[in-house]
C-alpha cells in the first residue's frame, strides 16, 4: 500500500510528464489496435473471395499488404520502445533526488524498482482505460475510420487495386429484384467493414500486454542502472 500511495502522489506531482506518458499510450494503443484490426478486415475479405476467384495479382497483393501491416506494426512497437525509454529516463532523472532520499531512509532496491514500475504503469493504465471506453462507446466510429483509412494506406504502400470479378459476378448487399439476371450471374454477399467486438478487443488486449510488458522491462533496467549510479554518488 505504501508503494501505491507514493506512486499516486508522484504521478500527481509530475502531472505534465504523467499526462504525456498517458497520452502517448492512448495514441499507440489506438494505432496498433487499428493495424491489427485492418489485418482482420483484409483476412476476412480474403477468406470470402479467395475460393471464388483465380487471380494471381490479387493473391500477391494480399500477401504484400499483410506483410506491410506486419512491418508497420513492428516499426510502431520499436518507436514505442524509443519513446517510452526517453520518457522514463527523463522521469527518473527528475526523481533522482527522491531515490537518494529513499536510500537514506533505508528503502531497498526492490522498493525503488517497484515504485518506479507503479509510477510508469499508472498513466499507461489510465490510457488503456480511456482507449477501451472509446472502443466500446464509439465502435461504429472506429469501424468507419478503419474503412476510410484502409484504401488510403494501400495507396501509400503502393498497392494498386486489382479488378478480380468478371461481369458475371455481382457484388452487393441486396440483389436488385428488377435486374435481369442470366443463369450465369452469381450473387456474392460480403461484410467488409463490420468487426465483432471480440475481434476488436482481442487486438486491443494483445497490445495492452505488449505495451505494459515493454514498459515494465525498460523501467526495471533503467531504474536499476540509475539506482546504482545514485548509490555510488551517495557513497562518495
Amino acid at each position: 500500500m505504501k508503494n501505491i500511495r507514493y506512486a499516486f502522489a508522484s504521478v500527481s506531482y509530475h502531472k505534465k510528464l504523467s499526462f504525456g506518458i498517458g497520452a502517448c499510450s492512448v495514441l499507440f494503443l489506438f494505432v496498433l489496435t487499428s493495424i491489427l484490426n485492418l489485418r482482420d478486415i483484409e483476412k476476412n475479405f480474403y477468406n470470402q473471395v479467395s475460393q471464388l476467384i483465380n487471380n494471381n495479382d490479387y493473391h500477391l497483393n494480399y500477401q504484400k499488404i499483410m506483410q506491410q501491416y506486419s512491418s508497420l506494426y513492428i516499426i510502431l512497437l520499436f518507436l514505442w520502445i524509443i519513446l517510452i525509454t526517453t520518457l522514463l529516463i527523463v522521469s527518473l532523472k527528475l526523481k533522482k533526488q527522491d531515490m537518494i532520499k529513499w536510500r537514506i531512509m533505508g528503502f531497498s532496491n526492490r522498493f525503488v524498482i517497484k515504485q518506479s514500475i507503479l509510477e510508469s504503469l499508472i498513466p499507461i493504465s489510465a490510457g488503456i482505460l480511456t482507449t477501451a471506453v472509446f472502443l466500446i462507446v464509439c465502435q461504429h466510429t472506429y469501424e468507419y475510420i478503419l474503412v476510410y483509412v484502409r484504401p488510403l494506406l494501400a495507396n501509400v504502400m503502393g498497392i494498386k487495386r486489382v479488378p478480380f470479378f468478371s461481369s458475371q459476378v455481382l457484388v452487393e448487399s441486396t440483389p436488385n429484384s428488377v435486374m435481369n439476371t442470366s443463369g450465369d450471374t452469381h450473387f456474392l454477399s460480403m461484410s467488409i467493414g463490420s468487426l465483432p467486438i471480440a475481434t476488436i478487443f482481442n487486438a486491443f488486449f494483445k497490445n495492452c500486454f505488449l505495451l505494459l510488458s515493454i514498459t515494465t522491462g525498460i523501467t526495471v533496467i533503467s531504474t536499476s542502472f540509475l539506482f546504482r549510479k545514485s548509490q555510488k554518488a551517495y557513497r562518495m
